[in-house]
């Protein structure tokens, strides 16, 4: 079977737990993308984003701000060493600074695609 690569799994873990947290363990939904997640498989993608493109808009939003505020404090626990950062320090804005570790390109399961 087909695996999706490294980082969109990645995505799709932060994504997982992101609707867990606001949709519940047992809306559908949220168990299909921890299917997904779980197997990797292409199949389990694609059913997945299907299923959330049916969620309404507003329970989009909210995934969408949770699994943000996941993929942020993940990126600050592994960012985190003994020596002082002084480049964070002296920024007035901690997002900007958290912005410059991210990935540049969406994960390909989150793009618009032709079914």
């Amino acid at each position: 079977m087909s695996q999706i690569d490294p980082l969109d799994r990645r995505a799709l873990g932060i994504l997982s737990s992101a609707m867990n947290k606001q949709l519940g363990v047992s809306n559908l939904v949220s168990r299909e993308v921890d299917r997904a997640y779980r197997s990797g498989e292409i199949k389990d993608v694609t059913r997945a984003g299907l299923l959330f493109a049916t969620l309404p808009r507003w329970q989009k939003v909210d995934v969408q701000r949770e699994a943000h505020d996941k993929a942020y404090s993940s990126l600050k626990r592994t960012d985190q060493n003994s020596e002082r950062d002084w480049e964070r320090i002296l920024s007035d804005n901690q997002r900007k600074y958290l912005d410059n570790g991210l990935p540049g390109k969406l994960p390909s399961f989150l793009m618009d695609r032709d079914v």
